[in-house]
C-alpha cells in the first residue's frame, strides 16, 4: 500500500527540489521533512503539528491535501481494543471516577492545550501560505484604444503589493486601484502580493493588454483653383479694349503678340478681327460671340465657385 511519505517524496524529487531547498521554502526543518517521507510518524511529539505540517508539505509540493492526509491515516496503526472479560462495567465506579476533581482537571487541560496546538498550527499554515490575489479589470487578453488604463482588483488586507515593480496601495478591504500608461502593441501587467518583507511565497497575477492607437482622420485643404489668360494676337495688328478683373488694360491697335493676364473675378474683350484674335483661359480656347451686322467680336467671362462662365 501506497503510504503519504511516498507520495510526498516522489513529487519532490519529480520538481527537482532538494530537502535543504523545501525546507527553507516551507519554514518546516529539515528533519520533520525527512520524518514525514520517511513515514517516521511516532517522532511527532503532536499530532497537531504532524497533520498541519504535512498540509503544508503537500500544499507546497501542489498535491491534494485531502488525499495525502488520508493515506496517512491509513498508514497509522490503530490501537487494539481491549477484550472484553464477560463483566458488566462497574458503573458506580465509572461514575466516581468522571466526576472526580483530579479527573475534571486532566480533562480540561487535554482541551486547552488541543486548543492552543490548533490555534498555533492554524497560524502556520496561513503563514506559510501566499495571500489571494485577482485582478478585475483589465480583461486578459483584451484591445484598448486609451493610452492609459485602470488596473483594479482584490487581495489580502494588510499585504504588500507591486504592479509592474511599483508599490501599490491596499484598502482595508483588500482592494486596490493603479492607472498605468501604455505603450504602443502589447503590454504585460504583472502584480505580486506577499504577506511581508520577508515572506518568500507570494501570488502573482499576470494580464496582457493591446493598446491600438486610434487612426487620425487628415483633413484634406481644399484646393483653390487658378485662372490665367492668355491673349494672342497673330499675322495683322487689331485693335483691342480689355479688361480684367474691372481694371482696363488694353484699349488700342496692338501688333501681333501675346499677353497673359491672373484672373480673380472675370474679363471682357472686344475686337474688331477675332480672325487673328485668340482668347484662352488655362490654356483653353474660348469662343468668341460675334455681332454679324458690324463684324466686331467680343466675350465676357466671369469665375463663380471656381468655374468660368462666359456669355
Amino acid at each position: 500500500m501506497i503510504t503519504a511519505g511516498e507520495v510526498l517524496k516522489k513529487k519532490r524529487n519529480s520538481l527537482g527540489r532538494s530537502l535543504e531547498v523545501s525546507s527553507q521554502e516551507t519554514r518546516i526543518q529539515k528533519r520533520f521533512l525527512s520524518y514525514i517521507e520517511n513515514n517516521e510518524f511516532e517522532k511527532f511529539d503532536s499530532e497537531v503539528f504532524l497533520t498541519g505540517f504535512i498540509k503544508i508539505y503537500s500544499q507546497y509540493l501542489g498535491l491534494d491535501t485531502e488525499k495525502v492526509l488520508a493515506l496517512y491515516r491509513r498508514s497509522v496503526p490503530r490501537k487494539k481494543a481491549k477484550k472484553s472479560s464477560g463483566k458488566e462495567p462497574n458503573i458506580t465506579r465509572l461514575k466516581k471516577f468522571i466526576l472526580t476533581p483530579k479527573a475534571l482537571v486532566t480533562t480540561l487541560s487535554v482541551l486547552f492545550f488541543l486548543i492552543v496546538f490548533g490555534y498555533i498550527g492554524l497560524q502556520i499554515y496561513k503563514f506559510q501560505s501566499p495571500p489571494t490575489l485577482t485582478i478585475n479589470t483589465p480583461i486578459n487578453e483584451s484591445t484598448t484604444d486609451r493610452p492609459t488604463v485602470l488596473v483594479q482588483g482584490n487581495t489580502q488586507p494588510g499585504v504588500i503589493l507591486e504592479i509592474n515593480g511599483s508599490i501599490v496601495n491596499v484598502d482595508g478591504s483588500g482592494n486596490f486601484s493603479q492607472e498605468l500608461t501604455l505603450n504602443e502593441g502589447i503590454n504585460i501587467i504583472t502584480a505580486k502580493a506577499r504577506k511581508n518583507a520577508n515572506n518568500i511565497l507570494e501570488a502573482t497575477e499576470v494580464t496582457k493588454i493591446t493598446y491600438t492607437k486610434p487612426a487620425t482622420q487628415e483633413t484634406a485643404e481644399p484646393t483653390v483653383k487658378t485662372f490665367q489668360l492668355k491673349v494672342e494676337i497673330s499675322g495683322a495688328s487689331s485693335w483691342i479694349k480689355l479688361d480684367v478683373d474691372g481694371s482696363n488694360k488694353v484699349a488700342k491697335v496692338v501688333e501681333p503678340s501675346t499677353m497673359e493676364y491672373p484672373l480673380t473675378d472675370g474679363f471682357y474683350i472686344i475686337t474688331g478681327r477675332a480672325a487673328n484674335t485668340k482668347v484662352y483661359v488655362n490654356e483653353e480656347l474660348i469662343t468668341w460671340k460675334t455681332n454679324n451686322s458690324t463684324g466686331v467680336a467680343e466675350i465676357t467671362c466671369n469665375i463663380s465657385n471656381q468655374s468660368l462662365v462666359c456669355e
